[in-house]
């Protein structure tokens, strides 16, 4: 078989034999091809090597080589590195083909060989509140071991507002645990990702390493961009702006990696005996494997997100070569595409996040932006169920089992409340009272659809003692449009639709206040409904609606209410499950294949609800709790003066009169007494207790109290021992309310300034002469 030639070359030339030592059969063979270039650098004649190995150089263009190279054909060798080509001088090609073939050894034609290389993944949109952003900062600036804990609330309470900052988050939360918090995270199933890689060639570190310094320094310029958590207004109000939090710790949607951890990798380095540094360091790649010791990123392939938000992006290319110590990461960016514009929605380049090629990572983004299709399930049973409540999941709901369609077995004292058995942060603080709006997510099984359900309607009543329904339902009748994700050539177009509400005739008479029930069946095969919508915002302060209870009197509970989900179909029938007795709700009923159930628990089975209708028990109060100082009390002497200057003895005793209360005890989370000395001196915690006290009509409280002697020299005594000095006293309530989404808690507070002095009294100057004048 005649070799094939391209190029110009005429007149005699060389014909010859490539052969592939050590090949064996079966073993693939490299495409390869012979380039002739010129003394200008210029490729000019490309030979193409036969299959049993022969080729053919034109004379001609052997006197015109400058050099001739020898390696993988020209489809391939855009892709391959320099290293892997064999480079002739002329003369020296032409003298080892007159002498025979031109052998290759196995070492370097299996270079030649392309490989096919895959990463595989998921995506997901995660959407933590506000709240979280700025926790998460205060916990990365003080990492929360015991000697940090000290130091942060040490720090804290030097100024009169602070200590409301300490408890008014789920402050025993370390870093570690804010990351894995329960944030409903989605799958992402449009958009593309791009595959980059960098080489890394890491020197371990070893006893007394002279990187250390360089690499606190690093960190100390990265701890700077962390901003402070402001002090908290007065009186409460929002919390502080989550952006600048979000930029800081934030790379285009993707935790930065080394910013996560700056805090306790201070902490670790500036206090970590010598010699275990080094093994602290070489433990975390993001702190071993500097900028500096990689190459920069390239980007090597780029894919698609499957609509299930996983990826599986494959390319080929030639081995990469490694030296000894060296190794290659992967990281990825994530991008969607809306109309004109495409926005990066995870950048793990810049956010440090580097895996292996085989680590299966899962990407979340928390890109403010980013498109997430929710999962509704495929064909199944067919049921419906109370999902969520903001983030927090419905099983998490202290409801009573339902009795008939629109009650609940009589409530025992926690019933309607959140977390019965203590909150997912671990704080331990459980019966959290609901207030605010509440966010209802509600899952419809995508069978749903072949019952003949079409609508949804979600009603409030007002529930006695026993968990029985009082006066007529209230329905939700606010306006309500999702969003979905339709897509089109290149990206995705964002697309809001109605779902009411909107009125239908039944055939015994009409119902109105019902919504859309969004199935992903109904939007065809391009498109999808976003993730984490919520079906009905359920407004609890509303004062235009009965089940808003703001005047409750103190000492009283807010009534409890009953929340019920109905079902219908296309002519406005309600539908209830088959066997079910009557609802006894206005209105004609069919009987459907179908269940209502009841979430028990965040995953597993769930229980039937044997009725007409979904009903579940709320308990929410938004009444606000109290924080007043009455009077400064000393040796239990009180006095309400505005300027106090207190002058005893060493074990006299300073105390306050008080009231710290929520109107119904259970909802008040706690309330802390503590007071700090002069200008950042020393400070201490006087009182802490979950008991209302001084509620109207009742009297006042006494706090417990401290000595003057132990005020003055707490928690170092100085030398000499101090006589007087200026304090203030601080005292702050917590409220246990959540809407499902703020785990924090809301607070009210009150502080008062006097002065303590046990200097002896001196008497009026008496001219020198302390004996009484006989005149």
């Amino acid at each position: 078989m005649a070799s094939e030639q391209k190029g110009s070359g005429s007149g005699k030339g060389i014909n010859s034999k490539l052969v592939l030592r050590e090949l064996n059969k079966g073993d693939e063979k490299p495409q390869v091809e012979i380039t002739l270039i010129d003394r200008q650098g210029k490729e000019f004649e490309t030979v193409q090597i036969a299959e049993d190995g022969a080729f053919g150089l034109p004379l001609g263009a052997i006197e015109k080589a400058h050099r001739i190279r020898v390696g993988p054909t020209e489809t391939a060798s855009g892709e391959a590195p320099s290293s892997l080509f064999l480079n002739y001088r002329v003369a020296d090609f032409v003298a080892r083909l007159e002498q025979g073939v031109l052998d290759i050894g196995r070492s370097v034609w299996q270079e030649w060989l392309f490989r096919y290389r895959c990463v595989s993944g998921s995506v997901r949109r995660c959407r933590p509140s506000p709240w979280w952003y700025t926790q998460l900062a205060e916990a990365i600036r003080y990492p929360l071991s015991q000697s940090a804990r000290g130091f942060k609330l040490n720090r804290l309470v030097r100024a009169s507002t602070q200590p409301i900052a300490v408890a008014s988050l789920p402050g025993t939360l370390e870093l570690g645990e804010l990351i894995a918090w329960p944030i409903r995270c989605t799958p992402i199933c449009l958009g593309t990702i791009e595959v980059y890689r960098r080489i890394c060639c890491c020197e371990p570190w070893v006893f007394t390493d002279h990187r250390l310094e360089r690499l606190i320094r690093e960190l100390e310029r990265l701890l700077e961009r962390i901003p402070e958590v402001p002090d908290f207004p007065d009186p409460p109000g929002p919390g502080p702006d989550p952006a600048p939090f979000q930029r800081a710790i934030l790379h285009e949607g993707a935790l930065d990696e080394r910013a996560l951890h700056v805090g306790e990798d201070l902490h670790a380095l500036r206090t970590l005996p010598v010699e275990r540094i080094a093994e602290y360091v070489n433990a975390r790649p993001y702190l071993l494997c500097r900028r500096y010791e990689c190459s920069e990123p390239v980007k090597v392939a780029e894919g698609t997100i499957g609509a299930d938000g996983r990826f599986n992006i494959c390319w080929h290319e030639f081995p990469v070569l490694l030296r000894r110590g060296c190794h290659e990461e992967f990281a990825y960016k994530v991008k969607q595409r809306f109309g004109p514009f495409t926005i990066t929605i995870y950048n793990g380049v810049n956010a440090g996040h580097w895996y292996d090629a085989d680590d299966n990572p899962m990407l979340r983004s928390y890109h403010p932006l980013a498109v997430a299709c929710r999962d509704n399930g495929g064909e199944g049973d067919a049921f419906v169920y109370l999902d969520e409540i903001g983030d927090t999941d419905s099983s998490l709901l202290n409801t009573p089992d339902q009795t008939s369609a629109t009650s609940v077995a009589s409530p025992g004292m926690n019933g309607g409340v959140a977390f019965p058995s203590g909150g997912p942060d671990g704080n331990g603080v459980h019966d959290r009272n609901w207030g605010g709006t509440l966010k209802l997510a509600i899952m419809f099984s995508e069978s749903m659809r072949d019952t003949g359900a079409k609508y949804y309607r979600v009603s409030v009543t007002e529930a006695d003692s026993n968990g029985n329904p009082v006066g007529s339902p209230e329905y939700v009748t606010s306006g309500l449009s999702w969003n979905k994700a339709v897509a089109v050539p290149g990206g995705v177009d964002v697309v809001s639709e109605s779902l009411g509400p909107v009125s239908t005739s039944a055939p015994d008479e009409p119902q109105d206040s019902l919504y859309l029930i969004p199935f992903d069946g109904d939007l065809g095969s391009n498109a999808d409904w976003e993730a984490d919508q919520y079906h009905a915002y359920l407004n609890t302060r509303d004062l235009t609606k009965q089940w808003s209870d703001p005047d409750a009197d103190n000492g009283q509970p807010a009534k409890r209410h009953l929340v019920t989900i109905e079902v219908f179909n296309a002519a406005g029938e309600r539908l209830r499950p088959n066997g079910t007795p009557p609802s006894g709700l206005p209105g004609a009923e069919v009987e459907a294949a179908f269940t209502y159930r009841r979430k028990i628990q965040d995953t597993g089975p769930t229980n039937m609800v044997p009725y007409g209708a979904l009903s579940h028990l709320f308990w929410w109060d938004n009444r606000d709790v109290v924080a007043s100082i009455e009077d400064l009390r000393m040796n239990g002497v009180a006095s309400d003066e505005e300027c106090q200057f207190m002058n005893g003895t060493e074990s006299s005793t300073f105390g306050i009169g008080y009231r710290a209360y929520h109107p119904w005890e259970m909802f008040q989370k706690n309330h802390v007494i503590s007071w700090r000395r002069g200008l950042s001196g020393g400070s201490d915690t006087m009182h802490n207790s979950t008991n209302n006290v001084g509620a109207p009509p009742g009297a006042e409280g006494a706090s417990p109290t401290h000595t003057f002697g132990h005020m003055l020299n707490h928690p170092t005594p100085s030398t000499p021992p101090r006589t007087k000095c200026a304090f203030t006293v601080f005292l702050t309530t917590y409220n246990k309310r959540t809407d499902g989404d703020d785990l924090s808690f809301s607070w009210d507070h009150d502080n008062a300034a006097f002065a303590l002095d046990v200097a002896p009294v001196v008497c009026a100057p008496c001219n020198g002469n302390d004996e009484e004048d006989d005149d």
